[in-house]
């Protein structure tokens, strides 16, 4: 359908509301009409009525009302924490990353979200879904994860989206250290032994002998 060169598929687009500056006039059918035809056949003639009269037969207010009406609000979330990895990771070693996250919007999370892996280094991420959090409640949410097979350093970024995949609040993220289990071992073996003390130290702490002292004097 062409309004003013225009085409309109059934979406609302800008382009739609450049168009509104044409349609001057003040019948209300026909503005009921209009309404109709550019919103599509989703809205039925009470519908467009109700809009038009609640916007004193605005038709760009009408139109922005029905779709701020219709259309659903994303979620809110921030991040409050994320656990780090402070010791390294063996290869193709499989371990969990956690985040403590909260709601801070004004209504429930619906049950559907979910945290995927959007970006970074592959971590064999799986999806995980998060409780319908109510508004101003944290929690946390905890997803296994599989380190690389090589040595390196990886880093993943993940989000928490809808059911449409719409992405909401902060990015996520989870950083490794991949090492041998060889190197491992041996990092542990050296953290194990006893640091020896330098001679220095040895000789203050060291009681003198009798010729010693016999000496001194």
């Amino acid at each position: 359908m062409d309004i003013d060169g225009s085409s309109i598929s059934g979406e609302i687009d800008q382009n739609l509301l450049l168009q509104f500056s044409c349609m001057n006039t003040t019948d209300r059918e026909e503005l009921v009409n209009q309404m109709q035809r550019l919103l599509g056949p989703s809205v039925n003639y009470n519908t467009a009525n109700f809009f038009l009269d609640m916007s004193n037969w605005n038709l760009q207010a009408a139109i922005c009302c029905y779709l701020d009406y219709m259309l659903p609000k994303l979620p809110s979330m921030s991040l409050k924490a994320a656990q780090t990895h402070e010791t390294a990771i063996g290869p193709g070693t499989c371990f969990e990353q956690s985040w403590h996250i909260a709601n801070t919007g004004t209504e429930a999370w619906p049950g559907s979200c979910r945290v995927i892996q959007a970006g970074g280094d592959p971590l064999g991420a799986t999806p995980t879904f998060v409780p319908p959090l109510p508004p101003g409640v944290s929690t946390t949410v905890t997803m296994k994860l599989v380190a690389p097979t090589t040595q390196g350093t990886y880093r993943g970024y993940f989000h928490l989206v809808t059911d449409r995949g719409e992405q909401v609040g902060d990015t996520l993220w989870a950083e490794i250290i991949v090492e041998s289990e060889m190197t491992m071992a041996l990092v542990e073996q050296l953290a194990a032994l006893p640091v020896p003390s330098s001679r220095l130290e040895d000789s203050i702490t060291q009681t003198p002998s009798q010729d010693d002292q016999n000496q001194m004097c």
